[in-house]
Formats: structure tokens, C-alpha cells, sequence
């Protein structure tokens, strides 16, 4: 399964959040994904989207190489944008991101997909239900192993990175 397949059954599950609309490059997809998630809107077109004054935020999952552009449209349409791993292809392109969000006085997040894992559920079920007593310091350390989950394997060829 895709990250992204999981991404909006996530927003679903999540307090206060609700998938609005989704972008694709090609209108189709976009409606077929917004049909299948219960999302409002599907566009293919970033202006569009940008105007629709339903949505508060945006997630930026497209190419790596995009981000810094992407980024830059939804702050200036003074959108929050929280974007997907890595967040750009160098330090410039980086700082430029916070650059224009501060800017434009928007909030900037970088996503970590394991938000929702079971063991982080069962750890934050575990803390609020008090059955770990108080905390005064919670330090965690994620290991995949020598090898990793396949999804996690470098694919051939930088195309699919940047």
C-alpha cells in the first residue's frame, strides 16, 4: 500500500481534521481518490485548489523536487503547509520554506509517517490512561532491523527520489 493510500484514512481518524480536497495532475485520479476517501473536491489544477476557501492547510506529497515550488503557492495563498519527507532536495530549498511561511505567517510541519502505528497508539493509550504513572522523560528509539520494510528499500535510480 502507498503511503498516501494510508495518509487520508489518517485524517479521517483525526480530531479536527477533514480531507477537503486532493490534487492530481490529472482530473480522473484526482476524482477517483477524493471519491474513494470522502474527500469534497478533487483538482488538477494547484490555483484552483489553493482558492478553495474550505481548505486550512495542505499537504505537499509530490515529487521531492516540488516541494519548495508547491510550498511557496499554498503560503502565499496563506495556507499551512505540512510536507512530506524530505522535505527538500538541499538546505537551500529548505530554508527557503521556512523563509516564505514565515513570511507569509503560515505554519510549516514536516511529516513523520508513524504517527499512527500501533506501538505509538498503545504507548500514547498507556500515558494517558495513567498506567505508566508521571512522566518526567520519555526517550524513544525507532530500529527497522539491518534490512528495513521493503517500502523503505532505496528504489534504482535518483528519478524516484528527486
Amino acid at each position: 500500500m502507498h503511503p498516501h493510500q494510508k495518509l487520508a484514512p489518517a485524517i479521517g481518524i483525526t480530531p479536527d481534521a477533514e480531507l477537503i480536497a486532493v490534487l492530481s495532475r490529472d482530473q480522473g485520479r484526482a476524482d477517483a481518490f477524493a471519491e474513494t476517501h470522502g474527500a469534497l473536491a478533487g483538482y488538477s489544477n494547484m490555483d484552483d485548489l489553493l482558492a478553495d476557501s474550505r481548505i486550512d492547510a495542505v499537504f505537499v506529497a509530490s515529487p521531492n523536487a516540488s516541494h519548495l515550488g508547491h510550498t511557496a503557492q499554498a503560503a502565499k495563498a496563506g495556507k499551512h503547509v505540512l510536507s512530506e519527507k524530505p522535505m527538500a532536495t538541499s538546505v537551500d530549498d529548505a530554508l527557503a520554506m521556512v523563509q516564505v511561511c514565515q513570511a507569509n505567517g503560515v505554519k510549516l510541519g514536516l511529516g513523520f509517517e508513524l504517527r499512527f502505528h500501533p506501538a505509538h497508539r498503545l504507548a500514547r493509550d498507556l500515558v494517558s490512561q495513567g498506567k505508566l504513572g508521571r512522566i518526567r522523560l520519555l526517550q524513544g528509539h525507532w530500529g527497522r532491523g539491518e534490512r528495513g520494510e521493503p517500502e523503505h528499500q532505496p528504489r534504482s535510480g535518483l528519478r524516484s527520489w528527486w
